[in-house]
C-alpha cells in the first residue's frame, strides 16, 4: 500500500466536516444576532433619552412613583416597609406608636391637626407638639444623632 493512499472512512470524514461547518455557521449566526440585538437596544435607549430627556432606568423610577401616587389617590397608602429609603424606615420604626400614627395621618392621609386631634382624642396643640417633636426626632436619627 502506498503512503499516499487514503485508508480511512470517507463518509465519516465528510460527515465530520459537515458538522464542523454547521457548528461554525450556527455560532457565527448566534453572535451576529446577539450583536444586532445589542445595537438595537443601544439605539433605542439613545432615542428614548433624546426624546424624553431621561434614561430607561429613570423612566422606570418615574413610572413607579406615578403608580404610588395613583394608589394614594385611591386612598391606598404604602406601608412603612414599602418605603424606599431604608434610613427613613429605620427612623420611623424607632418612633413611638403614637408618633408614627400621627405622622401617617398627617403625611399620607393628609388630615389636618384638628381632624387628627378628634380621631385620637387629643387637643389640637398636643397633636402639633407630638407631630413636630417626631419630625425633629426623625431628622436627628437620619443625621446619625441618638
Amino acid at each position: 500500500m502506498n503512503e499516499y493512499e487514503y485508508t480511512g472512512n470517507k463518509t465519516r470524514n465528510y460527515f465530520t466536516a459537515y458538522l464542523q461547518k454547521c457548528i461554525r455557521w450556527k455560532r457565527k449566526n448566534y453572535l451576529q444576532k446577539k450583536e444586532k440585538i445589542r445595537d438595537m437596544e443601544e439605539r433605542l435607549e439613545d432615542d428614548l433619552q433624546m426624546e424624553y430627556g431621561m434614561t430607561v432606568e429613570e423612566m422606570a423610577e418615574a413610572r413607579y412613583k406615578e403608580e404610588l401616587l395613583l394608589r394614594e389617590c385611591d386612598k391606598n397608602y404604602p406601608e412603612w416597609d414599602e418605603l424606599s429609603d431604608q434610613r427613613l424606615v429605620a427612623s420611623l420604626l424607632l418612633l413611638r406608636e403614637e408618633e408614627r400614627r400621627l405622622i401617617y395621618q398627617h403625611v399620607f392621609e393628609e388630615r389636618s391637626f384638628e381632624e387628627m386631634g378628634a380621631l385620637n382624642g387629643m387637643a389640637k396643640e398636643r397633636v402639633k407638639g407630638v407631630y413636630y417633636y417626631a419630625i425633629r426626632k426623625i431628622r436627628g436619627l437620619m443625621r446619625g444623632e441618638k
